[in-house]
């Protein structure tokens, strides 16, 4: 099996988020790079705000169902909202926001954005697939989409990757890049696992990132109101994003920050298509 970084800006495209002002390096071996949504007592259940055209409906019930097993002890997400496909994403603070739309030649194939409050807190998340890049490719199947929703969520509980190494067999995670989603049932190994779904060792580590109850404001952020220009961030092209502080793979995957007075800031993964794939 050859895993290509074509599947890397395919299954990433929708689903990487930054959860913290402080965002440590890309991940290690526990695949963990972020921080934390608020919780008080017993489990979290976060609610998601589902934006998607029809192509993407079953492939995001199934994620749901898996990462609402009884294994996340912590933090559960759960549909609040659902409505027809919008690409302008609306969100709510607290929530999380899951859409797609033809956003046109943009140069990035997908990204996603994490607004943190004062205390470095999560407020708010969202996640885009640009379908300009992805219509008539390998993303259009069952298997990929499946791997993308579901990734996208893990990312969003604070999940990195668990294998950024190509030509690797997958790990049986969908927080794993690959260019064969489904595994032995169609990929060059028999015995290779799909990346369609979360395993145990996701769920750990969400768990252990949501694991204390309660949180400690800093004092200068405690009661910092919303910037203006928190409110009004929506920006949708490369050069609107930011501080760019983490590339790799040649650049076609980027990190890049904003930040906003009293200790407010976004950030947003980008993930762009290999050459060749930039035009359909």
């Amino acid at each position: 099996m050859s895993k290509s970084f074509l599947s890397r800006g395919v299954c990433a495209a929708v689903a990487v988020v930054a959860f913290c002002a402080l965002i440590p390096a890309p991940a290690d071996a526990t695949h963990s790079w972020a921080s934390h949504w608020r919780r008080t007592a017993g489990v979290r259940n976060i609610p998601v705000r589902r934006f998607l055209s029809s192509i993407w409906i079953s492939r995001y019930n199934t994620a749901m169902a898996d990462w609402r097993k009884a294994a996340m002890t912590k933090i559960k997400p759960y549909t609040l909202t659902t409505g027809a496909q919008n690409p302008n994403c609306p969100m709510v603070a607290g929530q999380i926001s899951a859409c797609d739309g033809n956003y046109g030649a943009t140069g990035w194939g997908g990204y996603a954005q994490i607004w943190w409050d004062g205390s470095g807190h999560a407020l708010y998340g969202r996640a885009l697939q640009n379908n300009y890049y992805f219509s008539g490719s390998s993303a259009t199947t069952v298997a990929w989409r499946q791997h993308i929703i579901c990734q996208e969520i893990g990312h969003l509980f604070g999940l990195g990757h668990v294998n950024e190494i190509q030509n690797n067999r997958n790990t049986g995670s969908c927080m794993d890049y690959t260019n064969d989603p489904d595994g032995g049932s169609g990929g060059a190994s028999s015995s290779d696992p799909n990346n369609m779904h979360p395993n145990a060792h996701d769920y750990a580590i969400v768990n252990a990132r949501h694991n204390h109850i309660g949180f400690i404001f800093p004092e200068a952020a405690r009661d910092t109101p919303m910037p203006q220009a928190v409110r009004d961030y929506d920006k949708k092209r490369l050069g609107q994003f930011g501080r760019l502080v983490y590339s790799a793979n040649d650049g076609l995957t980027e990190r890049f920050e904003e930040h906003f007075p009293g200790g407010w800031g976004v950030a947003t993964w980008v993930i762009k298509l290999p050459k060749g794939r930039e035009s359909r």
